[in-house]
């Protein structure tokens, strides 16, 4: 190889993008730790659809540890995973917000929007805006890669 191969371009990337998986980590770990060792449950308003609310649960925060491994061992396979998991955080935030305000939601809906955006797509969209794209062709490269 001429360069190395990496999946961000420059460390900051790397960095933004540890920080916020596992940040995402840190509280659906501490849900996943609360639900299982707390015996916390689901209120009222949940009871009808608790099994799909928890294997979403678990599935964010696997999702999550699958994605911070493979940024350390610099894998083609993290966009996808951070991708899935940025979805499922994104659909389990919507049932909590349809569930809890669905009465009063045109209140509460900008900022609703403002925290996706905010906390979930806005930091995506930043790491995918850093995401390396190596050449096709390495050999008429020769000369003209620059960081």
């Amino acid at each position: 190889m001429l360069h190395e191969e990496r999946i961000l371009k420059n460390k900051f990337a790397y960095f933004f993008t540890i920080i916020f998986v596992l940040c995402w980590m840190i509280y659906y770990g501490c849900v996943v730790f609360n639900i299982l060792f707390k015996n916390y449950g689901i209120t009222e308003q949940y009871k009808a659809i608790q099994i799909p609310i928890f294997l979403l649960i678990f599935a964010t925060f696997i999702l999550l540890a699958v994605t911070f491994v493979n940024v350390f061992k610099e894998s083609g396979k993290t966009f996808i995973y951070l991708n899935i998991s940025a979805a499922l955080i994104c659909l389990l935030w919507s049932v909590n917000f349809f569930k809890t305000y669905h009465e009063g939601m045109n209140a509460y809906w900008s900022s609703f929007l403002f925290f996706i955006v905010f906390l979930v797509a806005g930091p995506l969209l930043l790491i995918r805006y850093f995401k390396h794209y190596p050449a096709k062709d390495e050999i008429e490269n020769i000369g003209k890669h620059e960081d």
